[in-house]
């Protein structure tokens, strides 16, 4: 199958490795990662985390990535928290005080501790870093000999991503048929997922995100060296193809 779903930061590591890699459509608009605390903690803001003890699920991935993009947007780095691994254990970490705060996927986490009836506070890093999140990939060689296909991908896509924005009731029930022992308690993270993913047009990848992207993941020593291209990245020739 010549296409796959990555966020951002992977496609960026992966074509500093020499691979061909290219985004074809951005799903997420909006980066999913996040930072959730109990209510009574009072971490409300990116600065109240200084000196905090914050479980990270590793130092690795999105999480990672998205929390060094919150805090150097604020003028912090891992050196003004108290930053430990904690794997993906962030909803017991927390609610057992491990950790004062812990990174999450802001429609997954936050989902669960609300369900549970815990009051929360969430830093959302995308109302402070513009990242690149999950969407669809292929390769230069796909693009170049089937590009029908992958305009064919796209406009699939779009055309799913569009009716489940427009009747997720509709949406969640049909995946029922495809998701074994999806149950009721899970439609809060569709619900949380929503807003995440609308754009106008959808799908389109956003220049500006890329390069902060790019220069995070320069500054963060993940990248050995500027790429020479950022625009290989990315194209939104299929998405422009796609529209009606």
């Amino acid at each position: 199958m010549p296409f796959a779903l990555a966020s951002g930061e992977q496609v960026v590591l992966a074509r500093a490795e020499g691979l061909p890699v290219v985004f074809v459509m951005q799903w997420w608009q909006r980066y999913p990662v996040a930072i959730v605390s109990k209510a009574s903690a009072g971490i409300t803001a990116p600065g109240d985390l200084a000196g905090r003890n914050v479980g990270v699920p590793g130092f690795f991935g999105a999480s990672y990535v998205g929390l060094v993009g919150l805090l150097a947007a604020n003028g912090l780095t891992l050196d003004d928290i108290d930053a430990n691994e904690i794997g993906f254990n962030q909803v017991e970490s927390l609610l057992t005080d491990q950790s004062e705060a812990v990174v999450v996927y802001v429609n997954n986490e936050p989902v669960q501790l609300t369900q549970r009836g815990e009051a929360i506070d969430v830093i959302n890093v995308a109302d402070y870093a513009n990242l690149v999140a999950n969407g669809v990939l292929t390769n230069e060689q796909t693009i170049a000999e089937e590009p029908e296909l992958v305009e064919g991908f796209v406009r699939a896509f779009l055309r799913g991503l569009q009716d489940t924005l427009d009747d997720p009731d509709a949406a969640f029930e049909i995946s029922r048929g495809f998701v074994e022992g999806l149950t009721d308690d899970r439609r809060g993270v569709l619900d949380a997922s929503l807003d995440l993913w609308r754009a106008e047009p959808l799908g389109r990848a956003d220049p500006a995100a890329w390069q902060e992207t790019h220069d995070l993941l320069l500054s963060m020593g993940l990248l050995d060296a500027p790429l020479d291209n950022i625009d290989a990245l990315y194209t939104n020739e299929f998405i422009e193809r796609a529209q009606p």
